[in-house]
Order: C-alpha cells, then structure tokens, then sequence
C-alpha cells in the first residue's frame, strides 16, 4: 500500500523540486575549469556507490568473485544496490525522490521526464570535458554518445550495445527438402522460401502444417520496411523528419505483407498473438526462417535447435538485399541505460574523475569479458583460444547476477557451432545500417502524449490493410487522422529538434 501511495503523489513536479533542492547544497561542484584525469593517491582503494540491476534469481552475494576482481583490477571498494530488473524503475524513482543518492546511478531510460528535467537543472554531471582523457572513454562510439545527448550535452557513461545486430536465422534443412539450393540474397528470393516453406513440405511430415512467417501485431519480427528502402522508424526526407508509415516505400512494405497474407504464407491470426507466438513457432517447427540478434546464436533454439527437432540444420543471413539494391539494416542507438553521476554524492571535480577513472578501467577489453565470463581458472578456461565455462552452477551463481555491470556487450566467441557465422555476420552488417534519425532527440511532454495517444490509429491501419478491410486509400484517411491529431506537431518538433542538434 505505501508503495502505490508513493508512485500516485510523487510526479516529476515533486520530484523536480526536491532536485532543487539537493542542488543547493553542491552547487559550488560546477567549476570546470581544469579537465584531466585524476588517479587515486597512495594504494587506498577509492570507495564508491553504485546502483544497478540484476535479472537473476538471487543478487549477487556480498563476497561475489566477479566484483572483487573488478575491485581488485580497478582499486575501488564498491558498494552496489543491486535493484532486481522488474522492479528498477520503481526504485530508481524512490533513489531520486529521497536525495540519498549513490555516486554511480543506472538509468535505463535516459529520456524519462524525471531524468531529463534533472540533467536540465543540473543535477548530473556533464562528463564530456572530462572523456578525451580516458584511454578507453576517449574511445567511446561518437555516434553512440550523441545519442545519449539530453539539450545537447552527455551526462554519464552508456552501456554500449551492438548497433547493427539484426539478421535472418534459417534452416538449411528445409531449403534442402524444398529444393532451392542457395539460400536467399534479395527479398524476391526471400518470397520464395517463405511460400517454399508454406507449400512444400518442408519438415517432410506429409501434412501442410507450416508457414513462411510468424508474425504480431506489432510487426516487428524483422525490419522489413526498410528492405523496400523506408526509415528506420523516423528518417529525415525533403528537409522533414517524418514517421516510416508515411513513406511510398513503407506502402509497398504493407502491399508486400497482404501478399503473403491473401496467400497464407504469412499466419493468419497476426493480429491478436503474443509476440512469443514467433518464438513458439520457431521452436516447434512451424516456421524455418526467422530475424533475431546475432548474439542469440548461442541459444538452444538457434545452434542447438537440433536437439529438441531432430535434423535441424540452423544458418544466418547477415543481411538481404533491399528493393533499392542495397543491404539495409536496422541501426539501433547503441546502447541501453548508462550510468549518470548525481552532484549530490560526487561532489567535487576530484571525485568525478576518479568515478570515470573507475568506468575507463571498466571498458577496457579484459575486464569485460571477465564480467560477461568471469574470472579465469574459476569459471573459465581458455582452450584453443576459445573460452570455456568450467562449471555452470557456479558460473550461473556467480557470473550471470553481475552481467549488467559490463560497460559493453562483448562477443565472445563461447564455441557454439554458429558462434564464427555470427561473428563474421556481424563484421559485415555493421556497414548497412540504416539509423533512426531521432535517436537521441528528446520530444516535449505534449509531443511524448500526442505520439502515444495517437499510435493506435496507425496500428490498427496498417492490420486493416494487410487484412483487405481498407485499400491505400483508406490508409491514407487514417495517416490524415493522425496528422491531424497531433502527428503533424510532432513532425514539426522532431524536424526543429534535429535541425538543431544533429543535423
């Protein structure tokens, strides 16, 4: 009850004022005037307070092995808030509204009213003065750290993530049984294995019981507007910043999708599964072709399918060719969450530096691989280059509770038998992405509810036109709805925003 009583009285306005607040008492940590970086004094280990998450059933222990190399390897003695993933957000307001502040606070989303009206007043550390004289944060992705941009400025460290990371996972075995000797390189060839996949019996059962994709209302099982040359998502066309559903090219994405749709090769109850209908089908045998991140090719469903449908003979597509001639692939921001630095608890120039002295160590290659795999000849061991757990309970104990604490995802080459394709696959899309312009742009309250408000108009549009219930006419009407209920003022706000701070 004390709980739901707090999450209705405090709104960004109460929380905004006790941001104020807190400001009065380290308002004299502003001065900027000297950058350069700052090692610790003497063989003291600087201590320092963290917030983060974990995702497994128990947090990590107080005497966790991965944490007191961490400590060991960065002279730090940390005390972490360890905040179970389901719960953060919650708790990450309670943190903020009490003003008893760790000096490394986790932010999964950095364009929260809350965060954005305190890195605007001030609250956060501006880090990018500091970043040149890092070895390692000096390095740090430009792209990506735009993106983390709030008005212009980086107010923490992001946990990096793969950019490009999307491609088509498919069974090699269903091709052989359906007759097509290569797998797909353009999205005419695409269409072929997917009505093979429908009609010619591909697991060899004698019954007409598969499909060629899985899909949900949401259509988000592999980015194929951009296959026929839309934005991803928003894109930025004749000095405009526009959605992809009001493109030409995102018109014969839809035509596409009725194709399959009036064909049956797509499933025809799309519009009200689960998104995990996608996974379920794959998992069963239903569906032999399938988009997901690369890294995923360690999963039992992707290198070891074989195990539970017995012949499966899993491959990857890095990328297919799009209707413009070109391979386009989705391009994320780059990271998720990062970690800001309230004034509050870092207090002078002296300790943020030696917090980012901390972070620098941890982006450094060895130490995240010992987070993601722990601290070698404990839970792994090298063989031909190649890394090894050495014990799985005590790896999924010790090692899989700290994995947020990895300043980056790092692929690590683990031996599964796509590991090397999904390795050079990701070398290669990395030149095909194709980026969503307003990553990285913070839109008004007004303009955040209008998109939200509005989003099930274009929804339901598009399910209509694949279903046949409206022609292009028709979701013309309803783009001209949306328009008129506040999309047109998003556009223009999008268009302003990133005129000024990316174009």
């Amino acid at each position: 009850m004390r709980r739901q009583m707090f999450k209705k009285f405090v709104t960004a306005a109460t929380l905004s004022t006790l941001f104020t607040s807190a400001l009065v008492g380290c308002s004299g940590s502003n001065d900027q005037t000297t950058v350069g970086k700052s090692e610790p004094s003497g063989t003291a280990p600087f201590k320092m307070t963290m917030m983060s998450q974990y995702e497994s059933a128990e947090p990590p222990t107080a005497d966790n092995p991965v944490v007191r190399h961490i400590e060991e390897v960065t002279n730090t003695k940390l005390n972490i808030t360890w905040v179970l993933n389901s719960n953060y957000t919650d708790k990450l307001n309670v943190t903020m509204a009490s003003g008893d502040l760790p000096q490394a606070l986790l932010v999964v989303n950095t364009q929260d009213t809350v965060i954005v009206n305190a890195a605007q007043n001030g609250f956060f550390w501006d880090v990018e003065p500091y970043l040149k004289d890092y070895p390692n944060l000096s390095k740090l992705d430009k792209d990506t750290l735009n993106n983390t941009r709030i008005n212009g400025k980086i107010y923490g460290i992001y946990r990096g993530r793969y950019a490009e990371r999307i491609v088509l996972f498919f069974r090699q075995d269903w091709l052989n049984n359906v007759g097509i000797k290569e797998a797909p390189k353009t999205v005419d060839d695409y269409y072929k294995v997917l009505k093979a996949f429908t009609y010619n019996d591909p697991d060899k059962d004698g019954k007409q019981n598969t499909w060629g994709i899985t899909e949900n209302k949401d259509l988000g099982t592999y980015t194929f507007p951009l296959l026929f040359g839309a934005p991803n998502n928003w894109g930025y066309i004749n000095n405009e910043v526009v959605p992809d559903f009001s493109t030409k090219e995102y018109m014969d994405y839809l035509k596409f999708m009725k194709k399959l749709y009036d064909e049956k090769i797509l499933n025809q109850d799309f519009a009200t599964v689960p998104g995990q209908k996608v996974s379920d089908d794959w998992n069963q045998g239903k569906i032999g072709i399938r988009g997901n991140i690369a890294e995923n090719y360690r999963g039992e469903s992707f290198s070891y399918l074989g195990k539970t449908l017995p012949g499966a003979d899993v491959h990857i597509i890095p990328a297919l060719v799009s209707t413009t001639g070109q391979k386009r692939v989705q391009k994320s921001s780059g990271f998720l969450g990062m970690y800001m630095f309230p004034k509050s608890s870092v207090k002078t120039e002296a300790d943020l530096k030696q917090v980012l002295s901390f972070f620098d160590k941890m982006a450094d290659d060895k130490l995240v691989k010992n987070v993601m795999m722990g601290v070698e000849g404990v839970h792994y061991k090298e063989e031909n280059g190649i890394p090894k757990i050495v014990d799985d309970p005590k790896y999924n104990k010790e090692v899989v509770p700290v994995v947020h604490l990895a300043s980056r995802l790092q692929f690590i080459n683990n031996g599964a038998p796509l590991a090397k394709e999904a390795e050079d696959a990701m070398k290669e899309i990395k030149q095909y992405g194709v980026p969503n312009v307003t990553d990285g742009i913070i839109l008004s309250d007004d303009s955040k509810k209008k998109l939200s408000t509005n989003k099930k108009i274009i929804d339901d549009a598009k399910i209509k036109f694949i279903m046949g219930v409206i022609d292009e006419a028709g979701f013309n009407k309803d783009l001209d709805r949306w328009k008129q209920a506040g999309g047109n003022d998003v556009i223009k706000e999008y268009t302003e925003l990133y005129k000024k701070f990316k174009k």
